[in-house]
């Protein structure tokens, strides 16, 4: 989770403590955990109530306020299974998708479809601050560092202020082993800008065509969300992107709208911030 996250969530969890949503919602979840259902349902229903319920309803309830606009419902299941640390994934959404739909006896969110056979869609409904609403649409993913980043000294740091974070990619993959910091280090300390011109006259294109509702609206929002922040970044003489590595010591750039490591499109708007010319004479 990045730093932005951490905060914007504290802030939503102290928002949620103690108002009537979540006190109603921790009710109908042990309503529904006090029900008789076939074998596996009630194998998923019996490992929650080794839960602290209280905890997990404010989790999906902070979670939940994030989307602000129509999200499809199975995505913000999968993203909220984490939430109960089942070990398997598909039990795990499985039984989100089931809280988020007794949960939504709340009004803190709805869930709709336009017809009979759409995709079901998430839209939170909880009316929050404007500076909170403003956090949401600002810290979906860390956006690359206008000032340099902070070295990184241990496996488990970042180079975000105040915020640490796995160095490794994949879920349990952490280790305490050598990962090269001076390495990431140095990559880290690589200075970029947006190339304005390619920008302003190259248009934002998907690798594949979105066919489907569904992808056409995704595809909109993901361009939207990225024209915002290269505006914000065309305000800077250079950026950095922070690194990571795989179990195979392989490394990525973390970055989500801008990623020299990214499709054609992204590759093309990055230049290095120290540009150089390069010489056409060849010395023999």
């Amino acid at each position: 989770m990045n730093p932005y996250q951490s905060k914007l969530n504290r802030d939503l969890k102290d928002f949620f403590e103690d108002s009537d949503w979540h006190k109603r919602s921790v009710e109908l979840v042990h309503g529904y955990m006090q029900g008789t259902y076939y074998a596996s349902k009630q194998s998923r229903v019996d490992q929650l109530k080794l839960l602290d319920i209280d905890e997990l309803v404010i989790s999906l309830l902070v979670g939940t306020a994030h989307f602000r606009k129509e999200e499809l419902f199975s995505s913000v299941a999968a993203i909220l299974a984490g939430k109960l640390g089942f070990s398997s994934k598909q039990a795990a959404v499985t039984t989100t998708a089931e809280l988020l739909a007794v949960i939504c006896e709340t009004d803190a969110f709805d869930i709709t479809k336009d017809d009979k056979y759409a995709s079901l869609y998430l839209c939170s409904k909880v009316p929050l601050s404007d500076s909170l609403i403003k956090a949401i649409e600002n810290a979906n993913y860390p956006p690359p560092r206008v000032a340099k980043p902070e070295t990184l000294e241990h496996n488990y740091s970042s180079g975000y202020i105040g915020h640490n974070d796995s160095l490794m990619l994949g879920s349990g993959n952490h280790h305490q082993g050598d990962l090269c910091l001076d390495v990431l280090n140095i990559i880290n300390s690589v200075e970029y800008s947006l190339d304005l011109q390619f920008l302003s006259k190259v248009e934002e294109l998907p690798v594949t065509t979105p066919e489907t509702p569904d992808q056409i609206k995704a595809w909109e929002l993901f361009t939207s969300k990225s024209h915002a922040l290269y505006k914000d970044l065309a305000k800077f003489s250079k950026f950095y992107l922070l690194n990571k590595v795989d179990k195979r010591g392989r490394i990525y750039a973390q970055g989500y709208h801008v990623n020299p490591q990214g499709a054609s499109y992204k590759k093309a708007m990055v230049n290095l911030a120290k540009e150089e010319r390069v010489s056409t004479e060849v010395s023999i």
